[in-house]
């Protein structure tokens, strides 16, 4: 005998419609970039500022700044070392201090530089993914 109800379904219990839940696939923005295709010399004589030099030069900033950090570091743990040397009792003090805090001091300089270069480009990536909203009529 076949009922009138669908399968997995009871007399007395409503059917229930099916929601179906569409879910739309993420696109990327429209493939632009933030250092665009001019170049490094192309976007420093950019006047209309559309293209941007700062995302070029974050890594060479980075980098410099590694550097920079590293020598500073090195030469307080060199100024540690020659201060322990000394015999003094005061210096030495000071100079078991500064080889404790060189690479401390490495390490803080390091994130901090991080964080607000990423900063920067974060920055950059939000005026760029504005940019396309606005490009694609999202804001009017």
């Amino acid at each position: 005998m076949a009922t009138p109800y669908g399968p997995g379904q009871q007399a007395g219990w409503p059917q229930q419609p099916q929601q179906q839940h569409y879910q739309q696939p993420y696109r990327p923005p429209s493939g632009r970039r933030l250092d665009n295709d001019k170049g490094f010399f192309g976007a420093l004589f950019d006047f209309s500022f559309d293209n941007f030099i700062a995302p070029k030069l974050v890594k060479f900033l980075y980098v410099l700044s590694l550097i920079l950090t590293t020598v500073y570091a090195i030469a307080l743990l060199i100024y540690a070392l020659v201060s322990v040397a000394s015999g003094d009792s005061a210096q030495t003090l000071v100079g078991l201090l500064f080889i404790v805090l060189s690479p401390v001091i490495w390490l803080i300089g390091l994130i901090v530089t991080r964080l607000y270069l990423e900063l920067a480009i974060v920055m950059f990536k939000i005026s760029d993914d504005i940019k396309d909203i606005r490009d694609n009529g999202g804001i009017r």
